[in-house]
């Protein structure tokens, strides 16, 4: 058990490093590419779900190994590689550059070299990232091991990805409850709040739509999912009824959260920095709030809710 708490110490700080560091470059490069005709001209929206599939492949991994953690002894251990690891964030402004340049054309096609050059560098900046947080035998060492926990996650990240597109058509009923829940919130403490049908709120001269990714529901869907998981893997140790009751009071937190983050956003866009508020719109901070969410909701509940 020390053996393995000692591989284990190795391991999860440079994971985590690793998601901070993600979430960081993301909050560096999301916004500014959203803000410009890259998003749907150039073909950059993909890395939006791009990124939450990482982030669910993480913790589906998770689950399907939990049982299994003496693996990881068998493992090399992870040692950083410098080199990997600056040049990751030295392409951060090579991307940029190019990335202006780009937009010089009308479309992808206009320069299909240019393009997919800079694509590239995009994906190359989280890769050479991980590349130098945990080195190159580790990481080849650990795929070999849970190839197919692996592609279990690839598969059920992709299938994810599919299926958020068909629940999103149903983004105008939540985004609704969001809409509402906030402007009540912001009448308790601003005296200048403006509703524009059919979801604008203005807070003295800050306007937010509230839309899609206001609504919630990828967070939503994603627990659900992953909530399904747990259920599917741990189903003989579970007391049925309290399984499935407790999904209820999970979902409406996990709702209300998402209902404090919008409204304590655009608290920042009226009364700190509009332009924060807007680059932290375009971030995976739902994302982190939901990994904070869902880790503290299992380790409360988990428990109570066996036999």
């Amino acid at each position: 058990m020390h053996i393995l708490s000692q591989e284990l110490k190795s391991v999860v700080p440079k994971f985590f490093l690793f998601a901070l560091l993600f979430i960081i470059i993301t909050g560096i490069t999301g916004p500014w590419v959203v803000s410009t005709r890259l998003l749907y001209d150039f073909y950059f929206f993909i890395y939006g779900n791009l990124g939450k599939m990482v982030l669910i492949s993480v913790i589906i991994f998770g689950l399907l190994i939990r049982k299994n953690l003496g693996d990881l002894q068998t493992l090399p251990k992870p040692n950083s590689n410098i080199f990997f690891f600056a040049l990751s964030f030295l392409l951060i402004p090579v991307f940029f550059l190019l990335g202006n340049n780009l937009l010089q054309y009308g479309s992808f096609t206009s320069n299909f070299p240019l393009s997919l050059l800079t694509h590239g560098i995009l994906i190359l900046i989280p890769s050479l990232l991980l590349l130098g947080i945990f080195g190159t035998k580790f990481l080849t060492s650990f795929v070999k091991r849970f190839k197919k926990e692996i592609l279990v996650c690839l598969g059920t990240s992709i299938v994810y990805d599919v299926a958020i597109f068909q629940i999103w058509k149903l983004w105008p009923i939540f985004s609704g409850g969001v809409l509402t829940s906030v402007r009540f919130l912001l009448s308790l403490t601003s005296s200048n709040v403006q509703l524009i049908q059919p979801r604008i709120i203005i807070v003295y001269n800050f306007a937010v739509s509230i839309e899609q990714a206001c609504s919630g529901l990828d967070s939503l869907f994603l627990f659900s999912s992953l909530y399904l998981l747990i259920s599917i893997l741990d189903w003989k140790e579970f007391n049925k009824v309290k399984l499935f009751v407790m999904f209820i009071p999970a979902a409406i937190g996990l709702y209300i959260v998402n209902i404090f983050r919008v409204y304590l956003l655009i608290l920042i866009g009226a009364y700190v920095s509009a332009d924060l508020s807007l680059k932290l719109f375009h971030t995976y901070l739902g994302m982190v709030l939901f990994i904070i969410f869902f880790f503290i909701f299992w380790k409360l509940f988990y428990k109570c809710m066996k036999k």
